[in-house]
């Protein structure tokens, strides 16, 4: 589940690459993609924002990266971002990690108490440790 914590627009020169890819190989390598997205920007502009994560020392692109290179070609400053929270998203996958399992244990117990399937109580013994 992505999480974002506002849209707004960004400068491009402020946004950078998390792997370092160098972008004229970018356009190398993917020349008819490039054709295409310059075709598109030109016609109609940018419609869907790039998601970007900010941290100290700027943004992050996460997606879109040619088309990025493309859009600052074509003249762009500033582009349309969403910025993720990705501390919010972290928190939410281990929130639902924990309710999962309390309610694997409480299938468990249920199955416990009424003293069926003992050897099911075996197979999940590390479960019922967990919390």
């Amino acid at each position: 589940m992505k999480i974002y914590k506002e849209f707004k627009e960004i400068e491009i020169k402020d946004i950078k690459d998390i792997k370092g890819v160098r972008y004229n190989r970018i356009c190398n390598r993917y020349l008819e993609k490039v054709c295409r997205y310059m075709e598109t920007i030109k016609s109609n502009g940018i419609k869907k924002p790039f998601e970007v994560i900010q941290k100290e020392n700027g943004y992050y692109i996460l997606n879109d990266k040619i088309k990025l290179v493309v859009a600052k070609a074509v003249g762009y400053d500033k582009v349309p971002c969403l910025i993720r929270d990705i501390e919010q998203e972290i928190l939410l996958r281990k929130l639902n990690k924990i309710f999962k399992l309390e309610k694997e244990n409480h299938m468990i117990e249920g199955h416990i108490n009424d003293k069926k399937d003992s050897n099911f109580h075996k197979n999940n013994y590390y479960k019922l440790n967990i919390l």
